[in-house]
């Protein structure tokens, strides 16, 4: 594992699959923001990861203007401070300008939560890949 090319694992997910659930199915309580945290616990695990996932995403976004978005500067806090040990280089310029590239998917000059997902997808597998081969 070397810094930040790690991430370079390529995952294929159809973008034109629909989803016959809908959010409040998957999360009843979705409708009532406050008291959705506060029933975390009764949640499943994939359920709290998910809404982990979302909640960190909008602990950053925002901040630099549009809150759906994250500009270069929230994804190289949001990588420092939640993914910093795993990246180990996130606060190197180049290697934080080589990853928001790969991930703008749509050359928008931000990283929208679907192009956040997929860091996060990525490395979720490469972790997985490297606890099945020890």
């Amino acid at each position: 594992m070397e810094g930040v090319v790690m991430y370079k694992t390529t995952l294929y997910i159809p973008t034109s699959t629909t989803l016959s659930l809908s959010l409040s199915s998957l999360f009843p309580l979705l409708s009532h923001s406050p008291q959705f945290f506060l029933h975390l616990v009764t949640m499943s695990g994939i359920q709290q990861a998910m809404s982990l996932l979302i909640a960190s995403f909008h602990k950053y976004s925002g901040k630099d203007g549009d809150k759906l978005t994250l500009s270069k500067a929230e994804l190289k806090e949001l990588l420092q401070a939640e993914l910093g040990e795993m990246l180990g280089k996130a606060s190197d310029k180049s290697a934080v300008d080589r990853i928001f590239k790969d991930l703008d998917s749509n050359k928008d000059n931000t990283v929208d939560f679907k192009e956040y997902v997929t860091l996060v997808s990525c490395l979720t597998v490469m972790c997985n890949e490297f606890f099945i081969k020890k």
